[in-house]
């Protein structure tokens, strides 16, 4: 049997990583397996986004000048998924902090 590549084939949006492509490459050229051929036809994207969003980072939260003293003057809170539905129908709960 053969196995055809395509450079979409490589950079499918499923995936949450990108082959190497000139190691792919390689492989095609040198014939190192067996029914792999590698259609060159169409370029890749030179943008990888999930390379673009592994190099990505968040800046730091600004010293603030604020000073909290009274109670529930400042609250965190956050929602999280419970991944099933609860007796009455919720999906969420949500910690206060």
């Amino acid at each position: 049997f053969n196995i055809w590549l395509t450079y979409s084939l490589l950079s499918d949006e499923r995936h949450r990583f990108h082959y190497n492509l000139s190691d792919v490459s390689k492989l095609s050229r040198n014939g190192m397996v067996e029914g792999f051929k590698l259609d060159s036809s169409a370029k890749p994207d030179p943008v990888c986004e999930p390379c673009f969003g592994g190099k990505m980072h968040a800046n730091p939260f600004p010293v603030g000048g604020m000073i909290y003293t009274k109670f529930l003057e400042l609250v965190h809170m956050d929602v999280h998924d419970t991944g099933v539905v609860s007796p009455s129908g919720y999906r969420y709960w949500i910690p206060f902090i």
